[in-house]
């Protein structure tokens, strides 16, 4: 989808939308910055698809962490 498709349909959906960059570090630390005004984030600050996003991603990172060790320990 081009830039503009995209801005279209969030345009359309009519719903107010944050747009974030989350970078997750391998020793398990977070930081989330606000693209439009270059700030970071607190985690209190997320909420819909934002929070949902961290949240999945979170579950994804201690599942892959708990592999990791489980395989180590083998």
């Amino acid at each position: 989808m081009t830039e503009h498709q995209i801005e279209k349909i969030l345009d359309q959906a009519g719903t107010l939308w944050d747009d974030l960059t989350f970078k997750f570090y391998d020793n398990g630390t977070l930081e989330i910055f606000d693209n439009n005004t270059e700030q970071r984030v607190s985690l209190n600050e997320l909420r819909g698809a934002a929070y949902d996003f961290y949240v999945k991603e979170r579950i994804r990172w201690i599942r892959s962490n708990l592999q990791m060790k489980i395989l180590q320990s083998a």
